[in-house]
């Protein structure tokens, strides 16, 4: 596939819709402002206000992706919202390539051909699973017709990393480090959203 692209007691009253709130991380907007728990003591006590809300989806499978600020301060927040939220975050999302992790271009074709969960690489000591490869469309702020590129997913032996390696075309590999965070280490505060196309008030 990556050739052919380039060559993831008393009865309880029902309450009513209206009444429902998430506050997860699923129901953050544009607007909103979140702490985050467990990222770094440098970011216990920021409250990042939510810039730009971006989608992914391949096949079935859909994630989301927040961008945040708090003044200087930046960082990047995923969930897949799935049979379980699970979610990840990065503070340093400059990323690095191929060299820097000691794969080849020939080693990623390999894997995506393979496609087993069997398969690990290596990284500075750490162990990094390897969990899936597929195409991939970047919704930007969650809309348009959606960008492709190629995506390849590892989870380190001890569960707490996420190594994420994407193949935009006409660009270098890139690789990235992010967080896995509890689900409910991202405290949502709902402020005034925003469109982000306008960055008006909705």
């Amino acid at each position: 596939m990556f050739r052919s692209l380039f060559g993831r007691g008393k009865r309880r009253r029902d309450r009513r819709p209206s009444e429902l709130r998430d506050d997860s991380v699923r129901a953050a907007m544009v607007g909103d402002v979140v702490t985050i728990a467990g990222l770094g003591l440098e970011y216990e006590d920021c409250y990042f206000f939510i810039e730009r809300r971006h989608r992914y989806t391949t096949g079935p499978d859909s994630w989301y992706e927040l961008e945040c600020a708090d003044g200087e301060t930046r960082v990047w927040v995923e969930w897949t919202d799935g049979y379980d939220l699970s979610v990840s975050a990065t503070g340093n999302p400059d990323p690095i390539g191929l060299d820097g992790i000691g794969l080849t271009e020939d080693d990623l074709i390999q894997l995506d051909e393979q496609h087993s969960i069997d398969n690990f690489i290596n990284v500075d000591g750490q162990g990094y699973r390897y969990r899936n490869s597929a195409e991939v469309f970047f919704y930007r702020d969650c809309s348009g017709p959606g960008e492709p590129f190629y995506h390849w997913d590892f989870l380190s032996d001890d569960g707490l990393r996420i190594l994420s390696i994407t193949k935009w075309e006409g660009r270098p590999f890139e690789v990235v480090f992010s967080e896995v965070l509890s689900s409910d280490s991202v405290t949502l505060y709902q402020g005034e959203r925003l469109d982000p196309g306008t960055g008006r008030g909705r």
